[in-house]
């Protein structure tokens, strides 16, 4: 009986990735949806998420909107976020921008923190370990799975080393909520992280 249910479960998991996290990324690859419209869909794949996870009746503390473990959270992922912008800054200092972003505005970098970075960890950490867990998958499976699906939304990007940077931390941001189950600590890492690296043009 068991068997069954996990089994059914991991049937949901892969219709709700195959349609809510790999469609819409292909969609707008092959040009059926502009490119400019990409936040639009995250808002809109957010949405939806929102609702399946309300059918799944997750709690909050099941999708890591918790303050359990957030000073610990927050402690162990400070020094590897601070080293993280020293590596860009250095990078940026010998180097120089690798992409031009000087289009983007004050309020693109308003929107990437307040809006952005919080769904964006929501849909690809807090999200998808509830799903997986639900589903009883390893948790060595559930980072690498969740990594790979958020590397995989960047692909919109047409850049192979925005997929190996985003990868990279995708690990990283896995395993500490694996570890923690916290989501604001992820948030705030990724707030940070993120926009050095649009602003001096490392992504």
């Amino acid at each position: 009986m068991e068997g069954k249910l996990v089994a059914k479960e991991r049937q949901k998991v892969i219709l709700v990735v195959s349609l809510a996290y790999i469609l819409p990324i292909l969609l707008v690859c092959l040009g059926l949806i502009s490119f400019s419209w990409r936040f639009y869909l995250l808002i809109l794949a957010a949405v939806a998420i929102f609702a399946i996870a309300r059918l799944y009746r997750f709690s909050l503390l099941e999708l890591g909107l918790t303050k359990q473990h957030l000073g610990t959270s927050l402690k162990a992922i400070a020094l590897p976020t601070l080293a993280s912008v020293l590596l860009i800054l250095i990078h940026y200092m010998m180097q120089g921008p690798r992409i031009d972003n000087s289009a983007y505005k004050w309020t693109f970098y308003l929107f990437f923190i307040t809006v952005s970075s919080p769904v964006q960890e929501f849909l690809y950490r807090g999200f998808l370990f509830g799903i997986f867990s639900r589903a009883k998958l390893a948790i060595w499976v559930q980072i690498l799975l969740s990594t790979s699906l958020y590397s995989f939304v960047h692909l919109i990007y047409r850049d192979v080393p925005t997929l190996l940077f985003t990868f990279i931390i995708g690990l990283f941001w896995g395993y500490h909520y694996a570890k923690y189950r916290n989501l604001h600590s992820i948030i705030a890492s990724h707030s940070i992280l993120g926009a050095i690296a649009i602003l001096v043009g490392l992504v």
